[in-house]
């Protein structure tokens, strides 16, 4: 096993596939996967293999350590597995290889994929791609939520959270309701995951839809204030600012919050003590 993984290493950089990302601002998106060679190939299947059937914790390792050796190259031949793969365990080996082996460079041969034959594909190459904002993956995420919209009831659920992701992330509002409905109900569970996809909407347009959510019920209202902290823009401030006054301490801290993102760009503040957050809520009422 030692030797097979030894020999994966060796010929990943003849397959140009390990190599640093480009810094922040400088994302060469790639037009193709990396080419393998042919013994490589054969070894990436014979690895795909064992990492499917992982009889042992150390096989399923020594697997996994073997696919990112080679890099992105593996993409095509480990993402349609997915649609395949029924065991829980096995699909979760799957998803962390391509997590690890793909990045901001990938995003438009992702996008390739919002169209699969497969939903459990479909589902994976969207989350992936969300986690990358790139406007030109918008027009595939739109045409993924259309197909989605029309399926109605019939849709799954986590396709469909995944391309309301993707959407936002690439500067799209399509798929807003279903984020919004999802913040409401699992914000502590899928906020981060939720503000890294909404600050491709930061702006007039996301911050109305989120400061709507304002007129409603208490639970409406964390849900507004928490995404107005990821997608709310400086003008609408005004709409957060009565919030600072209120007795209620999730609703004041939520206010703070959305008012750290809105105006200084800054993450929220996860635990805040009742008197200080009295106090920050005044230095805002006086900012604001």
């Amino acid at each position: 096993m030692k030797s097979l993984i030894l020999a994966l290493a060796l010929c990943a950089p003849t397959a140009s596939a390990v190599q640093d990302p480009p810094g922040e601002g400088e994302v060469a998106r790639l037009e193709a996967w990396p080419a393998l060679e042919r013994d490589t190939l054969e070894l990436v299947r014979t690895d795909i293999a064992r990492l499917r059937k992982a009889r042992t914790p150390e096989m399923g390792e020594e697997a996994e350590a073997a696919l990112v050796a080679v890099g992105a190259g593996i993409v095509p031949e480990l993402l349609p597995t997915l649609g395949k793969e029924r065991d829980a365990a096995a699909v979760a080996r799957i998803e962390r290889v391509l997590e690890r082996v793909t990045d901001a460079r990938h995003t438009r041969l992702l996008a390739a994929e919002f169209g699969a034959k497969d939903a459990a594909v479909r589902t994976f190459a969207m989350r992936r791609a969300s986690a990358f904002p790139d406007p030109g993956v918008r027009a595939a995420a739109e045409a993924a939520w259309a197909r989605l919209a029309k399926a109605g009831a019939k849709a799954d659920a986590d396709e469909r959270f995944a391309c309301a992701l993707c959407a936002a992330s690439s500067g799209s509002l399509v798929g807003f309701d279903e984020l919004a409905a999802r913040a409401e109900k699992r914000w502590v569970e899928d906020g981060p995951t939720l503000r890294a996809a909404l600050a491709g909407t930061r702006g007039p347009e996301a911050s109305a839809k989120a400061a709507a959510l304002l007129q409603g019920p208490r639970a409406a209202q964390v849900a507004g204030l928490n995404l107005l902290s990821a997608c709310g823009d400086k003008a609408s401030a005004g709409a957060v600012k009565p919030f600072l006054d209120s007795d209620d301490h999730q609703i004041r801290v939520c206010a703070i919050n959305a008012l750290r993102g809105m105006i200084d760009g800054e993450g929220p503040i996860d635990k805040l003590p009742v008197f200080e957050a009295i106090d920050l809520a005044k230095q805002w009422k006086n900012r604001v």
